[in-house]
């Protein structure tokens, strides 16, 4: 356990008899009243005696505490508990406690004298137990505590503020929402399951079978192929591809408009609408057969995500790394190309791309192939990206150049809601495969 930090503040009523106590001093020299002498020292005996009895005090209190859960979403709340106990040997003052966090909350409480703690006393009295409900305002990992101890002396002179206990992280993972099913899923179309069976020279009882080997059960033999070939033949396993998908999201901080300043820690409307938006889509495309893939704009955060990793990775593994995902001010990108490999749709989420993001976006559909575009526009922002086209505020925005390259754009607010902006797909990939 470290030390605990503190912090010594004498109050305006201690100033007060200090002020006092000096114009009694001065009547008592200015006109020869001895007896203001002793009502000098004694209004500064008061405080200058607290002051010192409260920092002399020396409270040593040793705190543990637990969330439940540890890992939320965001929106939701964790339960937390808090044990205070006396670790001095004499009688704790009653005292203030705040658990320190972040942001504004009301963890806080008064707690009462404790009883001391030691071979020589009973345990019983010495600690005391506190419960409150942790309300983080957005996604991220928050660093709770120390727990700030408030102690003051009976006369109201002075407070001092000790820090015990140490700091400990609650994670909050982005709000997932559940989407619609739609023909991005695993059994029709663009990401359909493909059967590949071993073939060999021969009719259809050929393709579906092979020699007997030993540690294959019986029931697999298949006796017509026997007969005919003159030794034990048994049905093939079925070797089956499984789906693949990318997803594509724009990190950089100058992708995102609505930043305050450009700074890497501002925080953006926007971009908490594309993370929550990742996390819905490969939430939903991972539980309907997907294996999916994530590539950043910038230098890659979600790290251990490429498509050999998603095939283990729980969902909750997942978002709790998104819990960290960040802006990244960077004006030279790593270098970006195509993922080998992967035939499947491609999902991008971006904000108001930078034109070098938009030329990466468009070489990233390959012919054919089913490509959804959810970019988070700030109106306010379409001309200067356009005018870093060459072209003047009259003509199509940027958007149509991945509409003409092939893409399904979908143009959505910061406050739009997730499900809907998904069921936007679903009608677009219906309308084109009815058109189809």
């Amino acid at each position: 356990m470290t030390a605990p930090r503190r912090r010594l503040r004498v109050t305006v009523r201690a100033w007060f008899f200090l002020g006092a106590s000096l114009a009694c001093l001065f009547a008592a020299y200015a006109g020869a009243l001895p007896e203001l002498l002793y009502v000098a020292l004694l209004l500064a005996a008061l405080p200058i005696g607290a002051t010192w009895h409260v920092w002399a005090g020396r409270p040593r209190f040793d705190v543990s505490r637990s969330f439940a859960p540890h890992i939320i979403p965001a929106g939701s709340t964790a339960h937390v508990a808090l044990v205070i106990t006396n670790l001095s040997r004499a009688r704790s003052r009653r005292a203030h406690w705040v658990d320190l966090a972040p942001w504004a909350s009301d963890a806080e409480g008064d707690l009462p004298a404790l009883q001391p703690r030691g071979s020589r006393y009973s345990s019983r009295g010495s600690w005391a137990r506190f419960e409150y409900e942790l309300r983080p305002p957005r996604r991220g990992v928050f660093t709770i505590g120390p727990l700030a101890i408030e102690t003051g002396d009976a006369f109201g002179f002075a407070t001092t503020v000790s820090e015990v206990g140490e700091q400990q992280q609650i994670i909050v993972t982005p709000e997932t929402v559940a989407l619609a099913d739609s023909g991005l899923s695993a059994t029709a179309g663009d990401g359909e399951s493909r059967v590949v069976q071993r073939k060999s020279a021969g009719d259809e009882d050929d393709t579906m079978t092979r020699e007997y080997r030993a540690g294959d059960a019986m029931r697999r033999v298949h006796w017509r192929a026997s007969a005919r070939r003159g030794e034990l033949m048994v049905r093939q396993e079925e070797q089956r591809s499984l789906p693949e998908a990318r997803i594509l999201i724009d990190t950089e901080l100058r992708g995102y408009a609505d930043t305050e300043s450009m700074d890497a820690e501002a925080e953006s409307p926007a971009f908490e609408w594309v993370v929550r938006m990742l996390a819905s889509v490969t939430v939903h495309m991972r539980r309907s057969g997907f294996i999916v893939g994530i590539e950043e704009t910038a230098e890659p955060q979600i790290t251990g995500l490429g498509l050999k990793r998603q095939r283990t990775w729980g969902d909750e593994e997942f978002l709790t790394g998104l819990a960290s995902l960040a802006l990244v001010d960077s004006e030279n990108p790593r270098g970006r190309g195509r993922a080998g490999g992967v035939n499947g749709p491609v999902i991008a989420i971006v904000g108001t791309p930078h034109p070098d993001t938009i030329d990466w976006l468009v070489a990233q559909r390959r012919p054919g192939e089913l490509a959804v575009a959810f970019m988070v526009r700030d109106l306010s922002a379409v001309d200067e990206v356009n005018r870093s086209f060459g072209v003047g505020s009259s003509a199509p925005l940027v958007a149509e150049r991945l509409a003409n390259s092939g893409w399904i754009v979908v143009p959505v607010r910061a406050d739009d809601d997730h499900a809907a902006a998904w069921e936007a797909v679903v009608f677009e990939t219906g309308r084109s495969r009815a058109g189809s």
